[in-house]
């Protein structure tokens, strides 16, 4: 097993509105009320990020934005050129005027303790409580034994005590209280406190100020049978706060920024009631690339790798001479000219200058370039990988003109940055452009009122690159019957966008069967490498119909902290003619068919999945570049239905024993079974 540094990142309980209770506050130990909890980076960005909902152990909180992430004296740069040149252009007004680049997170510190210390502050929220006592502080008598009704209160109602708890003292006795379960927000990221009083005197006297109370009837939890009563007899049900549009519109309230709310904001969409703990809540928006070179130039890639140093004192008169004097670069770049160096900080300037491409196209074109060896193989490089010898790969059919060449990846560093991010909908990922372009959702809800540089972290890993041939894959897709199947696929994805309100995108008949191997491959390597499916991604390589052809896959695993791995996933390499033989011949029959086969036909509640499920293709969705979606096992061999033009021909794929098939031996399960459609389909 590989040894990881262990790297956390600090949270810090600080409650809302500081000024309004300072005289409450400055009664005990403000370094007793803070709460240390650890995440670790992954965490922090693709889960508990800025303005993500987060349960300490004493309290419910939201994570500050950017503005709240304190860092020691020094702060690391994560340096990656063509991942900046992308934010800056895609984001653009999002993101200030003098924006620095990209940083990792604080980096939690066991030794301190003080106010100034490493780490990430939340705040605290929801800001109205459900009393824990049932049936206290009742003004009409006892409720009716079907119903259990606990008081309600803001946080105003609530006293601290000296370790930072939370309660709430009635007519007769302290009483610890929980933060309401509900919340409301808006699919552009908003988040507010749900007005409770409001809702419930919407057709009565607003200006009532008696008790209110949560009341559940029965044990069944439906939405109509809990409401928010008030003592004077008007009550608003869950059902009802359920209804579209019932809670108004937005009022672009964002409680982990500072200020919460700008008066020039406005936000069209409708305000939705949310359960805190609903897995909706957040949506990251993230984008990765593996840190590549245009060639094997070693000056650039310690360029690269010094780039906030360089940045900082490039416009010194004496640039080159300070560049050799300090401790950061001196050795680094001893063996470089100074024509050497200037000529790539040119070079560099100029790519930065321009149009920005989809980070998928530098990495193809290196790891498909064909040369025997990329990148360097010492400590400190971010590639190296070797395109192996066709010869020995020992490839039979269909594989060995599918494949044009296979690339064993040793060494790759990913970046991963967190940009945004949205409630309620989860939209496109980065993965799911077209190869020619990229486009980030620009309308995500933002990390910080001034952005001036955005969180990321760095991760190193292994994996395999399949080249795959261009010709292959165009016979097929110019075959009329996969035409026909290109023009359905289309179709689904126009329904898929209509279905969410966006622009539809058309990624092409030719990404939907190279995921779906990917896919199958991924989980076939699963029992040979020794990571957890769960470890594994994956990179699609697919272009258009009117675009150069780029065709290719690649399954990795990274990890933050880790130097690398121990080559577990990369040696399987040698054996990848195999591990696609299996992987393709898994794909015929799935233990849902023929109810999973019959998906290929469309599906109106998941237009993007085609014969796809949990038994045959479905990844844990921290794998899958696109959220599982544009799956169909069917574009790849035939399926007990017997339809269609698969990818890989009529292939026999017979299945073989070590892995659960049991003793099948033999053609294609279509040839044996003959399963008719149930009659509903």
């Amino acid at each position: 097993m590989v040894r990881r540094r262990a790297l956390h990142a600090r949270h810090r309980a600080c409650f809302p509105n500081e000024a309004e209770i300072a005289g409450r506050l400055s009664l005990y130990d403000r370094e007793r009320k803070m709460t240390d909890v650890t995440q670790t980076f992954s965490q922090l960005l693709l889960t508990y990020g800025p303005g993500a909902m987060l349960d300490l152990p004493e309290h419910a909180v939201v994570v500050g934005g950017l503005q709240d992430w304190r860092f020691g004296p020094s702060w690391r740069p994560i340096e990656e050129e063509r991942l900046v040149a992308l934010l800056r252009q895609q984001l653009g007004g999002k993101l200030s005027s003098t924006f620095q680049g990209l940083r990792q997170p604080p980096v939690f510190d066991e030794d301190r303790r003080d106010g100034n210390a490493p780490g990430v502050e939340v705040r605290l929220f929801p800001t109205w409580f459900v009393v824990d006592d049932a049936d206290g502080d009742e003004a009409d008598g006892k409720a009716p034994t079907t119903e259990k009704r606990r008081r309600i209160v803001e946080f105003a109602d609530l006293t601290v005590n000296s370790l930072g708890k939370l309660s709430y003292r009635g007519d007769s006795q302290k009483s610890q209280v929980n933060p309401i379960r509900f919340v409301g927000a808006c699919a552009r990221g908003h988040l507010q406190d749900i007005d409770w009083r409001r809702l419930a005197h919407r057709n009565g006297d607003h200006s009532c100020r008696k008790p209110m109370f949560w009341v559940e009837r029965g044990v069944s939890s439906d939405p109509s049978d809990i409401s928010v009563r008030c003592t004077c007899g008007a009550s608003v049900t869950l059902a009802d706060l359920y209804k579209p549009k019932f809670l108004g519109g937005c009022t672009c309230q964002s409680p982990w920024l500072t200020p919460r709310r700008i008066a020039e904001e406005t936000c069209v969409e409708s305000l939705h009631l949310l359960p805190r703990s609903a897995t909706n809540t957040y949506f990251a928006q993230t984008v990765n690339l593996i840190s590549l070179i245009k060639s094997d130039d070693r000056v650039r890639q310690t360029i690269a790798e010094h780039r906030s140093t360089i940045d900082g004192i490039r416009v010194l008169p004496n640039f080159l001479q300070v560049l050799r004097t300090i401790p950061q670069t001196k050795e680094a770049f001893k063996d470089f000219s100074d024509a050497e160096i200037m000529s790539a900080l040119e070079a560099g300037d100029a790519v930065e200058a321009g149009h920005v491409d989809n980070p998928k196209i530098p990495e193809f074109d290196l790891l498909a370039s064909g040369a025997p060896v990329l990148g360097r193989p010492e400590a400190g490089s971010h590639l190296y990988a070797e395109t192996l010898p066709r010869d020995s790969l020992s490839l039979t059919a269909p594989w060995d003109a599918f494949l044009q060449n296979v690339v064993k990846v040793h060494r790759l560093r990913e970046v991963i940055c967190l940009y945004g991010f949205t409630r309620l909908d989860p939209p496109p990922t980065a993965g799911e452009c077209e190869l020619e372009e990229i486009q980030l959702n620009v309308d995500c809800a933002d990390l910080a009122r001034n952005v001036e540089w955005l969180p990321a972290v760095e991760q190193f890993g292994e994996g395999i690159f399949l080249h795959i041939s261009a010709p292959f894959v165009n016979e097929w897709r110019e075959r009329p019957e996969t035409r026909d199947i290109s023009d359905q696929l289309r179709h689904r994805e126009d329904q898929d966008a209509r279905r969410f309100g966006r622009p539809p995108k058309h990624l092409g008949v030719a990404y939907w069967a190279l995921h779906s191997l990917s896919h199958s491959l991924m989980a076939e390597l699963a029992l040979e490498c020794g990571y957890p499916l769960s470890s594994l991604k994956e990179r699609v390589y697919s272009s258009g119909a009117a675009q150069p052809d780029r065709f290719g896959i690649l399954i990795y695993t990274s990890a933050a902290g880790g130097q690398g791995t121990l080559g577990g996933l990369s040696e399987r390499a040698h054996d990848i003619g195999a591990l696609l033989a299996r992987a393709a011949s898994r794909l015929s029959l799935c233990s849902n068919d023929p109810v999973c086969a019959e998906q290929a036909r469309g599906n109106e509640d998941y237009p993007l999945q085609g014969a796809a499920c949990h038994a045959c293709l479905l990844v844990p969705e921290t794998s899958c570049e696109a959220r599982n979606g544009r799956l169909d096992r069917s574009l790849l061999v035939h399926t007990v239905l017997g339809q269609g033009s698969p990818l890989l021909g009529a292939q026999v794929f017979p299945l073989r024993g070590g892995h659960g098939e049991g003793d099948f031996q033999g053609t294609t399960p279509s040839r044996v079974l003959h399963i008719a459609p149930h009659a509903g389909a």
